[in-house]
């Protein structure tokens, strides 16, 4: 249903109609008016967990985010072993930095709907930042295992492992990113800072000229891909690249540096 539908005078809307109304209303981003038809639909079918946990995220995206609890616990309580509302409990603890709690709901989301590679790739990232390093890598893998051809999960299972010092590992999986990504500049550009890391300098400048063939104008690119030149002696092309890399804003500048830090 389409949120300027109109409806006849003293129609009721089925709970189901409320909640595609709410949808549309949502997709507009018009939030608060979503809200007033998610609590109608969870007014006229409150044992439906779908309605009290499309409540729920109304609430969280208007930050309230207490209401936004309450409802997913409403939603658990009917439907304990769905895995919605327990995901979206722990986007809630993640926003406010609750990692404990987030993980113990991203286990319990990832458990009752274990094919979902989003959910395991949540539960890695929260398990990271409470320093279960192994396990974090572990729940990456699960979600190659789930959907191997997906980059996403290749890219972030690369850069665990580049945190952790894996370099081989990391290098893998970030050309697997640029397979089933090819027409991905950053997933080329973080293989060439690899490469660059570990020496191989030819593979290095051949991931940055696939970067910026993909994006010729990306000025970050042409600045490392000048400095890996420079590196091995060829100065001339390292000039050229510098000359298009012109002068880096402090955002590029900032955003280099992680990069240059962290490979």
């Amino acid at each position: 249903m389409r949120s300027d539908e109109p409806t006849q005078p003293g129609t009721k809307l089925t709970p189901y109609q409320q909640l595609e109304l709410g949808d549309a209303l949502c997709n507009e981003g018009r939030v608060q008016e979503a809200v007033a038809h998610y609590r109608k639909a969870v007014e006229l079918e409150a044992g439906n967990p779908s309605y009290h946990t499309r409540l729920g995220d109304a609430y969280g995206y208007s930050e309230l985010s207490q209401k936004a609890l309450a409802e997913y616990r409403k939603a658990i309580k009917i439907s304990p072993r769905r895995a919605e509302p327990h995901y979206s409990m722990a986007e809630i603890y993640r926003r406010y930095g609750k990692w404990l709690a987030a993980v113990e709901e991203y286990r319990r989301a990832s458990r009752f709907n274990a094919m979902n590679p989003f959910y395991r790739y949540k539960l890695g990232d929260a398990l990271w930042h409470i320093g279960e390093r192994e396990e974090a890598i572990l729940q990456l893998e699960v979600a190659i295992q789930i959907a191997p051809t997906d980059p996403f999960y290749h890219f972030w299972l690369a850069d665990f492992y580049m945190l952790l010092g894996k370099i081989p590992e990391a290098i893998v999986e970030m050309q697997q990113a640029t397979i089933f990504s090819p027409c991905d500049p950053y997933y080329s550009f973080r293989l060439g800072l690899l490469y660059f890391r570990v020496g191989h300098i030819k593979e290095a400048i051949d991931a940055m000229k696939q970067a910026l063939k993909i994006k010729p104008g990306e000025c970050t690119y042409h600045a490392v891909l000048a400095e890996i030149y420079a590196t091995c002696g060829k100065h001339r092309q390292a000039q050229r690249h510098s000359r298009l890399a012109g002068d880096l804003d402090c955002y590029d500048s900032a955003n280099l540096e992680v990069m240059r830090r962290g490979c």
